[in-house]
């Protein structure tokens, strides 16, 4: 039967997964026709295709083929949920199982029947549960532990990571003391010259993109790493409010940084990650830690090239007219430079208009309508203008073609401006 997309119901509390893969959602999305059925139970609650539901829900898809299993409580939900993803799909990570474990093990009878009983569940071996739940009460702090780290990465304060957990403010302050030691002593934080190549000059040319997922706008993470480097040091807040597909947040995560991540229309299935805001009418609620920030990341739609991408919705950047458009960016970085601290950094990636611009092959430089706008503020400086070129792969043949004959040359520059609080 075909049921409504925005009547499926999930429930994470009951979702076996740690971490939501969207890099599998955006490849379902583009053989929607052909997935099977996702499993609901008789309150439309999802047993099993998170990814295939998120994968409909990219496309804008009203209905999904769904198949009704009756469950007679949240554990049993949650067992059907676990058995469905042992035996097909993506597979649950270790990490995944040991978690379930854990839950299933604290809620139930704890007997070696028990144990015997999860390891089939889970499709791991008994010593593997007795593992995990040898010390149960170990294991839950293990698991608290680990949330509040990732909640702090994600830039939640201390008071919104107790209440989440329900603990106490010192328990978490304990848990994040600890994390600044561990911190500081990963390769990945201290940018090992064994896996990184600092940026000596002012052209960052890639290849081939290394981002997970792939969509629409999707800029190239080793622009940010190459920023981190430059501009932050280990635990420092980084803003992105174009949050897009949640780059900036994995690297961040890589590299030791903290994250204040938001988008004005999250992608279906990173709501959890990104938060919901439009940094044109509003800045993030970070109070007293706008100390902490060292780098702003600003990767906005690139104007009229991202017409109609996003939405259709006026107040999106790129539906504006251009006066709109410079007039919005330059209040954006004006208004984060009030609030940041000196010596801290607001970065911007955009690309000159041509293509999509009006009349066709007019030259739209936002680059330069920008700067001169932020000049304006005697806080702001250029810190750096750094190009970030495509390549000519995403010319069409069109555009060549109307290039020749119109003797124009085709815009692959992009551009990287640094500006410095002073």
């Amino acid at each position: 039967m075909k049921i409504k997309v925005s009547d499926v119901v999930f429930r994470k509390d009951l979702y076996p997964r740690i971490e939501h893969n969207q890099a599998k959602a955006q490849e379902y999305s583009e053989n929607i026709e052909h997935l099977p059925p996702i499993e609901v139970n008789q309150h439309n609650e999802l047993i099993d295709g998170f990814h295939r539901w998120t994968a409909h829900k990219l496309k804008s898809a009203d209905k999904i083929e769904a198949i009704v299993i009756e469950t007679n409580s949240d554990e049993h939900l949650l067992e059907l949920a676990i058995q469905k993803n042992a035996a097909h799909g993506l597979q649950m990570s270790q990490a995944d199982k040991r978690k379930m474990a854990i839950r299933f093990y604290s809620i139930g009878d704890r007997t070696p029947d028990r144990k015997k009983y999860l390891a089939k569940l889970l499709s791991v071996t008994v010593r593997a549960v007795q593992e995990w739940v040898a010390d149960l009460d170990q294991a839950e702090r293990e698991e608290r532990k680990n949330t509040i780290q990732d909640l702090y990465l994600k830039c939640y304060s201390e008071d919104e990571i107790a209440t989440t957990v329900g603990t106490t403010r010192q328990p978490v302050q304990e848990v994040l003391l600890n994390l600044n030691e561990d911190v500081r002593k990963n390769s990945k934080v201290t940018f090992s010259e064994t896996d990184y190549a600092p940026p000596i000059y002012n052209v960052w040319a890639f290849g081939k993109k290394t981002n997970e997922t792939s969509h629409f706008g999707n800029t190239e993470q080793r622009i940010v790493d190459n920023l981190l480097w430059l501009y932050t040091e280990p635990l420092d807040i980084v803003v992105d409010p174009f949050g897009g597909g949640g780059s900036t947040l994995d690297v961040c995560k890589t590299r030791g940084r903290r994250c204040w991540i938001s988008d004005r229309k999250p992608k279906p299935g990173m709501e959890d990650k990104i938060r919901t805001m439009d940094v044109c009418e509003e800045l993030p609620s970070l109070n007293k830690r706008w100390s902490d920030v060292s780098l702003v990341y600003l990767d906005p739609p690139y104007w009229r090239q991202a017409e109609n991408e996003y939405s259709s919705d006026s107040a999106d950047l790129a539906n504006m007219s251009l006066e709109e458009f410079t007039e919005k960016m330059v209040g954006v970085v004006r208004r984060f430079g009030d609030k940041m601290r000196d010596g801290s950094v607001i970065s911007l990636i955009i690309q000159p208009t041509q293509w999509r611009a009006e009349p066709k092959g007019s030259f739209a430089d936002h680059v330069f309508d920008i700067v001169r706008g932020v000049s304006k503020s005697k806080k702001l400086t250029v810190e750096n203008r750094i190009s970030c070129p495509y390549s000519s792969e995403q010319c069409t043949p069109q555009m060549v073609g109307w290039a020749k004959e119109n003797k124009k040359v085709l815009v692959l520059s992009r551009e990287l401006v640094v500006w410095r609080i002073a």
